[in-house]
């Protein structure tokens, strides 16, 4: 059975699902052909091979998922080796019901390719902003030194073809690890936004979109004041500057899901005047219903998780035994630092599979505000925040 069978039409199209599928299915086939314990990857010319001892630091819990998952994914029946493939491209698997194993290692390498995908897209879109930033902030002018200016370039206009359309309807289903269909049920264009469209919506939609962004940026201001280890990142040099970056920006959406977010839509920040106090998906521009719905769907699966830490706790309390830590802590930590680093074969449990399923969610929609245009306008200003704060 050819395993790219049926998946090169996937790169055809555009969107966020792409951009993580392409990575993600790199290291499943990385995998497959892996060698040596632990197992490394080379480049295909052979001139770099990525070991634990040149691995560098910020990526070394990503690349330690990665080793963990190589023995089970080798271990693999054709058949299952092949839904896996497509469940990393956002397909609909062969089996039915798909082995847990399967989800799980899917999962992984997702996490894996977000991170990938986090990387490059900082590095293409932001690293010059923040460059300019920390040189404004932190590395002061000599004399004579003409001032520093940030300059801004907006990233590429995504004129692809248009997504379909429709309004965000109904109880979204909530982000499960045990409900495979949901790491296949996204289609590449979920996520895909065009920038020719923002100029057919109305002013009042616009101004909406904008009335939307800064309620994610008020979030994020208060991110920055309550999750001083953030900052901390930055502080360790630019290798952890994307992972500073969408560790605020997710942890931000996180908060925004939990205290803002209902199925009516955004309840957003007041900001004067005739502002409406909820924005749903009939008030937004149409490309950006999809990620609305999203961030809905994240809502509802964060806001039960809440609830069931907390039912748990008083339960546990109530039979005198050791209070469990929270699920929603254990994805706030996940948000910042990025993959635990399972070490040990089918150590990540179903509940830690939940976390990491929603933690997943999470930084894709992070990614897909990143490609917006209308939000990476505001991205210079949050990197001279994290930089001047940092700098103090």
């Amino acid at each position: 059975m050819e395993l790219g069978k049926g998946l090169a039409d996937l790169f055809t199209t555009q969107g966020v699902e792409v951009q993580i599928a392409g990575p993600s299915l790199t290291l499943f086939f990385a995998a497959l052909g892996a060698q040596g314990s632990p197992p490394t990857i080379s480049s295909p010319d052979g001139s770099f091979t990525l070991t634990s001892a040149n691995c560098p630091p910020s990526f070394q819990s990503f690349f330690e998922l990665w080793q963990a998952s190589v023995k089970p994914i080798q271990r693999l029946s054709s058949d299952s080796r092949h839904d896996l493939a497509l469940l990393l491209a956002g397909k609909e698997t062969v089996s039915s019901p798909i082995q847990v194993d399967v989800v799980r290692l899917a999962s992984n390498l997702k996490e894996i390719g977000l991170e990938i995908t986090q990387r490059r897209t900082f590095q293409q879109r932001y690293q010059q902003d923040l460059d300019a930033a920390l040189q404004s902030h932190v590395r002061p002018r000599r004399s004579g030194e003409s001032e520093r200016h940030t300059l801004y370039s907006p990233p590429p206009a995504y004129d692809g073809p248009a997504p379909s359309i429709t309004d965000y309807k109904g109880q979204p289903q909530a982000l499960s690890a045990a409900s495979p269909s949901h790491h296949h049920h996204a289609r590449a264009d979920e996520l895909s936004f065009s920038h020719s469209q923002s100029s057919a919506s109305s002013p009042r939609l616009l101004e909406n979109l904008s009335i939307i962004r800064e309620t994610l940026y008020s979030a994020l201001a208060d991110i920055l004041v309550s999750t001083p280890s953030v900052l901390g990142l930055l502080g360790r040099g630019l290798e952890w500057a994307s992972r500073a970056y969408f560790a605020s920006t997710c942890l931000a959406i996180l908060e925004v899901a939990l205290t803002r977010v209902d199925s009516d839509g955004v309840r957003v920040v007041n900001m004067g005047g005739s502002s409406p106090r909820v924005i749903g998906p009939r008030e937004t521009p149409p490309y950006l219903r999809k990620f609305l719905g999203k961030l809905v769907e994240v809502s509802q699966a964060a806001r039960a998780m809440a609830e069931e830490d907390d039912e748990r706790a008083m339960r546990e309390a109530a039979e005198g035994d050791i209070t469990s830590e929270p699920r929603l802590d254990r994805l706030r930590e996940r948000l910042e630092k990025g993959a635990g680093g399972e070490t040990s074969e089918g150590s990540r449990t179903s509940t830690e599979q939940t976390v990491a399923s929603l933690a997943n969610a999470i930084n894709e929609l992070a990614i897909g505000m990143a490609s917006l245009p209308a939000f990476s306008e505001r991205q210079t200003e949050v990197f001279k925040v994290l930089s001047g704060i940092s700098s103090m």
